[in-house]
């Protein structure tokens, strides 16, 4: 199975360029969760508003790159997928909405932090930003992988993102 019709040596530098990104933001992703989990002992933190959405942003964000990755590896194995273009579109994508909720729940947990804790919260800036940067760096290379074809792609895949996830 082809990814662009034909499977070439460029398709596959984008490919695991995009999967490298995400490796690096699937990082960045696990010190988070792990900072967040952490956050519920903090007495400032544990009853933050933001909290438990926090939490499930980044959550959110990790079952985003395990299904781009899932597709990538799909792709490189040949698998023949009737909605391929679609589906990777889709992963990528979601990945795009999906961090746009870290920042505004991350600032609700941090509101009323007490100063024994900003080591944590600028170590948890820092990593929130380079999940982004690192799904910024991954739509752009699936952008120039599929060219102006990506834009008609996502717009037909659009609808099916609005259906709210459990």
């Amino acid at each position: 199975m082809s990814f662009l019709g034909v499977y070439t040596s460029q398709s596959a530098a984008y490919l695991d360029a995009i999967y490298a990104a995400l490796e690096q933001g699937m990082a960045a992703k696990e010190l988070v969760c792990s900072i967040t989990t952490g956050f519920r002992s903090i007495p400032s933190l544990r009853v933050a508003p933001g909290l438990n959405p926090y939490h499930a942003s980044v959550a959110d964000i990790g079952y985003g790159f395990d299904a781009v990755q899932g597709t990538i590896n799909r792709i490189r194995q040949g698998e023949t997928l009737s909605f391929v273009k679609e589906l990777f579109v889709f992963d990528l994508d979601t990945l795009r909405i999906s961090v746009k909720q870290l920042t505004p729940n991350f600032e609700l947990v941090v509101k009323k932090a007490t100063p024994d804790v900003f080591h944590l919260i600028e170590q948890s800036r820092y990593l929130n930003h380079e999940i982004a940067e690192r799904i910024k760096e991954a739509l752009n290379l699936g952008k120039a992988l599929l060219g102006p074809e990506w834009e008609q792609i996502r717009k037909r895949v659009e609808n099916i993102q609005a259906i709210p996830r459990l």
